[in-house]
This record gives structure tokens, C-alpha cells and sequence, in this order.
């Protein structure tokens, strides 16, 4: 017995077999060149997966890494998986692995165990600067305002809204300087911004006078952004003067009070925002009151608001959970102060939302919390509550109006099978809400989703690197089942999680981001897409013609 026992004594204490590591080396040089790109850093982030949307799951990690004098860096002691990285380097556009064109995003790195990874090259590209001078009606220099570089993008519902990607105030002199900015086609605008040095009579410090009358004045001199003059960045070029008169006008103040309906008693901590209805014409301005509440009474005020429309909201954090309790309501300032708003917590319709799995299993064996969230396109808010491990979850606040239904943190392989509110399809019809809803919302998840593996190749049939492939279903108002992901290194991409039904699979060398949203963008390339079907616990592997760019 004592010989039998030996061997698996032996068996116990071998340790357990190592993974081998991987290694990744490359070099940054300046684009166009072989000059090497000296302390440039390179960050490395972990991929949850090559998924339709993969997820960080150590984002900061891995310790960053700075190229040396010849622009070479090594990444060491890597476990197996992909991997996003990024170069940057002060005065020139960040970029992302594989990035094709700015902002189309990168190549995720698939490395094995025990993998040396080498000649991984980035080419950075010189930044621009935009300069200019704001004057007022008066040729007086606008000193405090806050100058904005704006890019066109398309929403969800394939609008046009755009993003601030840059912004500086002006100095005494009314002069503005935005500095390393990516090369591309922009907007600039100005407009009212809070200054932390601005005068205080009751403070001893600041000496700045920002004018408040001041409105959102695009270049060269309108506040219409649709005649708006756009601006091209080129790399390592200073773009003016693009100089322009900011216009004014009269500012009102938004006055209310915030009740808890439950507790008859005002909240004790509250943040009220004011966003613009339309994000076209209010681009980059919420105003925040929530210095200005007073938990005492309740009441709140919002100053220097420009006539529109807007949607004002007040946020509570209860519990630690910053969606525990909210109000919205529209606000339309037109000519005058407006008084008296009241916004309430606990009002306003619910929801009783009922999660199952398809297979009886209980929402429990999840290993991730996942919510329920109601979107609209009228930017209507819903906050997405954390479903029970019962299965439940209340959604609450519901405001009159239409909704599309998503569930939030679903894990690789899983998705939504069926959504039913008194007998209507609500992933079919979305949901209309227009009075006291009584029946529950019955979801129903899914392990049983299909999957896409493929690789996208250009005219020769080479495989292409950091392509985004896009999946579009049939049935077009479903839109959350639009995956996108990119393709790796070698060209390979893979979509999991895929519900069953008809798609077809995009692959545009150099298309705007999400203007496939577009229905009639999309139109033009409806035959360029390959079609594919997805069944339950189906496998569907493609080789994919990229569009190329132009086309």
C-alpha cells in the first residue's frame, strides 16, 4: 500500500504546469518616414474576447511602456488572448494598432501562449493646431469663452449630432489655441462656459469678467450650424487665424424644486442638468445646477440658459447606486425666466420587468450583474435598473412616449430571445407607453446564439487587418441586434452572441463611423453585403469582400 501511495503523493505535490508568456516588440516612426519616434508611450489593454463587441477586462492594468532612442518597445510576460494597443506621443494623433484611417479603430492582437510577436510597426501622424481670435459685437476681445472644435458623427437613429473633440478658453486678448489635434474635417464654435477664475466680488481671487449674454456662434460668425463653414486639418500645420464675432443675447434662469413623492421631503443630495432636445443645435452645452440646490427646501436654479428647448433632469444617488432616482421633464425657454418647475422622484409610471432563462436556469448562475434599459430617440431617459437574482427588476419613471428595449451586460453567448408586454412583441413593435402600464414585461434569454467566424479580404483575396465588420439584420428596426467588431492581425474577426435570423455582413475599408445607421447610406451598398443565416447553436464561417474606400 505504501509503494501504491507513493505515486500519487508524488502526483500531488508537482506543481502546476506554466503557461509560457508572450512577447510583444515593435517600433513607432513618424508617418511617411523611417525616423524613429522616441518616448512615444505604448499602452496595452486585454480583450474580454474577439466577440461582436469586445469588452477590457483589465484596462490599465498592464503597465504602459515608452519606445526608446530608435522608437523600439518590448511588452513582456503576457498571458494568452487579445490585446488592443496605442501609441502615443505629444504632437501627434494618437493611434490605435492596425488603424486604418483616425477614428475607425485598430486591430485586436491574438496572441498565443509562448508567442514572440515582432515587427509590430506604428506610423504616427503629425498633429494640427487651430488659432484665431473671438471678439465681440463691440471688435472688444471675448475673454473667457469657451472655444469648441466640433466633428460630425450619426447616432443610433442615423442622425447627425456631433462630438467636441477639442476646446480651450480664450485669453484677454480673445485669442484661442487648440494644439494636437488629429488631422480631419471639423467645426468650431464658441460659446458660454463657466471659468474657475472667474470674478467674484466676495472672493479674493479672479479678476475675469465672462459677459453672460453671450450665445453659441459658429465659425465664421452664425448660429446656424447648418451654414456653418468647416475647417480641414492638415498634419503638422497651424490652420489660421480663424478669426469670428461671437454673438449675444438674453440669458434666463430655471427655477423649481425637487420632491420626493414617497417621503413627501426633498432629497438630500440632488444634480440638476439642463441638455439641449435637439444635440445638433445645443452641441456641447448642459448646464449644472448642482451647486445650486438647496437640500433645506428643495429648491434649485440653473442661470444663464439661452432660449430652446431642453430636457431638465435631477439625479439622486441612493444606496450607491447612481440610477436609484431621477425626474426629467421638457423645459421649452423662450422669453422669459421660468418659474415654479417641480420635478418628482417616485412619480411617473413603472414597470415590472421578469428575466428568465430559456432553460429554466435562474438568473442567479449569471456571473455579471445585467440591466434593463428602455432607450428613445427623443432622448427621453429611463434608468436602467440591475435585474434581482429573482429574476425581477423595476423599472421606474417611465414618462409617456416610445421605447426600444436593450438588456445591458449579457455575457458572450447569450441573447435576447423574446421580449412580450400584454401580448405585443416589444422587440418587433418597441414599446409605446402612454398611460399606467399593469402587465409585466417577460424577457426571455438565450444561451443557444449562433456564431460568425471569418475573414475579410480585399480585391486580391489577401486578408486585411483592423476592418471593421458590420452585421446588419433583415430586419432593420432591430437594432439591437447590430454587432460590429474588427478584424485581428491576420485578418480574422469573430461574432458571437448572434440571434437567429437573416443578416447581411459589411466590411467598408473607410466608412464614417455609424453612418450605417443611415437608411439611405446604407441602401447604396445593400448588394455589397454577404448574406448569411443564423440558426440556434449554429456555426456560419465567411470570406467577406471589403468595400473599398471611394466606392
Amino acid at each position: 500500500m505504501a509503494l501504491l501511495a507513493l505515486p500519487i503523493l508524488l502526483i500531488l505535490q508537482t506543481p502546476a504546469q506554466q503557461v509560457p508568456k508572450a512577447t510583444i516588440e515593435g517600433v513607432v516612426m513618424r508617418v511617411g518616414t523611417n525616423e524613429p519616434v522616441a518616448r512615444a508611450r505604448i499602452s496595452i489593454m486585454k480583450l474580454a474576447g474577439p466577440g461582436a463587441a469586445p469588452v477590457q477586462v483589465n484596462a490599465g492594468a498592464i503597465p504602459s511602456v515608452m519606445t526608446d532612442s530608435q522608437g523600439r518597445f518590448t511588452i513582456t510576460d503576457l498571458e494568452p488572448g487579445f490585446y488592443q494597443l496605442a501609441a502615443a506621443r505629444n504632437g501627434f494623433a494618437r493611434q490605435m494598432y492596425g488603424e486604418r484611417f483616425p477614428g475607425r479603430g485598430g486591430a485586436p492582437l491574438n496572441v498565443v501562449a509562448g508567442q514572440s510577436l515582432k515587427d509590430i510597426v506604428f506610423r504616427l501622424t503629425p498633429a494640427g493646431t487651430v488659432i484665431g481670435r473671438v471678439s465681440d459685437a463691440s471688435s472688444d476681445p471675448a475673454a473667457g469663452v469657451l472655444v469648441q472644435l466640433l466633428q460630425s458623427r450619426y447616432d443610433i437613429d442615423g442622425k447627425r449630432t456631433f462630438q467636441t473633440v477639442n476646446a480651450a478658453r480664450t485669453n484677454d486678448r480673445g485669442e484661442y489655441r487648440l494644439y494636437w489635434i488629429t488631422p480631419g474635417r471639423y467645426f468650431l464654435n464658441a460659446g458660454p462656459g463657466r471659468s474657475p477664475f472667474e470674478f467674484n466680488p466676495f472672493v479674493g481671487t479672479g479678476n475675469e469678467v465672462v459677459d453672460p449674454g453671450f450665445a453659441i456662434t459658429y465659425y465664421p460668425g452664425t448660429p446656424d450650424v447648418s451654414v456653418a463653414s468647416a475647417i480641414e486639418v492638415t498634419p503638422g500645420t497651424e490652420i489660421g487665424p480663424l478669426d469670428f464675432t461671437i454673438q449675444q443675447q438674453r440669458l434666463y434662469r430655471v427655477r423649481g424644486r425637487i420632491i420626493d413623492v414617497r417621503t413627501g421631503q426633498p432629497p438630500k443630495t440632488a444634480n440638476v442638468q439642463m441638455g439641449p432636445r435637439n444635440p445638433i443645435s445645443g452641441v456641447g452645452v448642459i448646464f449644472n445646477a448642482g451647486t445650486n440646490y438647496n437640500p433645506g427646501n428643495g429648491t434649485f436654479e440653473v442661470r444663464d440658459v439661452a432660449p430652446g428647448e431642453y430636457y431638465i433632469r435631477a439625479f439622486e444617488i441612493a444606496d450607491g447606486d447612481p440610477f436609484k432616482n431621477s425626474a426629467q421633464m421638457p423645459v421649452n425657454v423662450v422669453a422669459s425666466d421660468i418659474e415654479n418647475l417641480v420635478l418628482a422622484f417616485g412619480q411617473g409610471m413603472s414597470i415590472l420587468a421578469r428575466v428568465v432563462l430559456h432553460n429554466g436556469s435562474s438568473i442567479s448562475s449569471l456571473d455579471r450583474p445585467i440591466r434593463v434599459l428602455l432607450s428613445s430617440s427623443n432622448s427621453v431617459f429611463v434608468n436602467p435598473p440591475a435585474v434581482k437574482p429573482d429574476g425581477t427588476a423595476v423599472i421606474e419613471n417611465i414618462v409617456p412616449g416610445d421605447y426600444r428595449l436593450s438588456v445591458l451586460g449579457l455575457p458572450p453567448g447569450m441573447y435576447v430571445k423574446s421580449a412580450v408586454l400584454d401580448q405585443v412583441d416589444v422587440l418587433q413593435s418597441g414599446l409605446s407607453i402612454s398611460g399606467p402600464v399593469g402587465a409585466p414585461l417577460d424577457v426571455v434569454l438565450s444561451l443557444n446564439s449562433g456564431e460568425i467566424d471569418g475573414i475579410i479580404v480585399n480585391r486580391e483575396g489577401k486578408t486585411v487587418s483592423g476592418i471593421q465588420a458590420v452585421l446588419i439584420p433583415d430586419q432593420r428596426n432591430r437594432r439591437d441586434l447590430y454587432k460590429t467588431t474588427n478584424t485581428d492581425q491576420n485578418g480574422h474577426f469573430t461574432m458571437k452572441g448572434v440571434a437567429p435570423g437573416g443578416y447581411r455582413l459589411f466590411a467598408w475599408e473607410d466608412l464614417e463611423p455609424f453612418a450605417y445607421n443611415d437608411p439611405e447610406i446604407l441602401r447604396r451598398y445593400e448588394q455589397a453585403g454577404a448574406e448569411v443565416k443564423i440558426s440556434e447553436s449554429s456555426k456560419a464561417t465567411l470570406e467577406v469582400r471589403m468595400i473599398p474606400a471611394g466606392q
